[in-house]
Order: C-alpha cells, then sequence, then structure tokens
C-alpha cells in the first residue's frame, strides 16, 4: 500500500501537510502504546468523555509558560463545571504514580520514535 501523493510533488507545498503529519504522528503514537499502559489508560478515558459543556469552557491559552498552562487546565476542570466522566480524568492525572508511568511511556514513545509531541502556540 502506498502512501502520500502518488505524482510526485513538492510535500512543503500540499495544503495543511503539517496538521496532516501532526495527526499522522498522534496516530503513530496511539499505536505503540501498549494495552493496559498508563498513558493508554489516561487516553481511553479521554477518549470516551462525551462531554458537550467543555467547548463552552474553552477560552484560548495566553501563552505557554508551565504556570499559565495550569491555571489554564484548572479552569477548564473546575469541579463545580464538569461532569463525573472528566472528574474521573482529573483524578486520573492528579494521581502521581499513574503520571510518572505516563510520562516515562511517552518519552520511551518518543525515543524511539525520535520526534515529540509538542505544544506550539498558534497565533
Amino acid at each position: 500500500m502506498r502512501s502520500g501523493p502518488k505524482p510526485d510533488s513538492d510535500l512543503t507545498k500540499h495544503r495543511n501537510i503539517d496538521t496532516v503529519r501532526q495527526l499522522q504522528h498522534l496516530m503513530v503514537l496511539c499505536e505503540l502504546l501498549p494495552p493496559g499502559s498508563k498513558l493508554h489508560e489516561a487516553l481511553t478515558i479521554a477518549l470516551s468523555i462525551n462531554e458537550e459543556s467543555l467547548p463552552g469552557r474553552i477560552r484560548p491559552v495566553r501563552d505557554l509558560h508551565p504556570l499559565t498552562t495550569k491555571t489554564w487546565l484548572e479552569s477548564l476542570w473546575d469541579p463545580d463545571l464538569i461532569s463525573p466522566e472528566e472528574m474521573e480524568l482529573v483524578a486520573w492525572q492528579n494521581n502521581k504514580a499513574k503520571m510518572d508511568a505516563a510520562v516515562e511511556e511517552m518519552q520511551k514513545i518518543e525515543r524511539r520514535l525520535g520526534i515529540r509531541l509538542a505544544t506550539e502556540k498558534i497565533q
């Protein structure tokens, strides 16, 4: 099976190629998650949430400083505003042992791929 455009073309000019590669990177990362791993567990919880109210709570993050992003995430996961399913995700990520294991799993996959899933501010 062949991937990408069939005729030779300049992929740097392909519409939305950066976003396509981000999606593909995310797919490969998910494929490499061992079933039962902590990161697999967290992402399964996140993907199972069908939360209608989250879009109304989303505001663009101002900058990527760790304190700013912490405050931003806390505004999304305000215990008074979230569903029980979202609360499960919040509780999961607040469990240090689980988060440490997930970080280790993520870093192992990143080393294997030679690329990192990175957060980047857009304009």
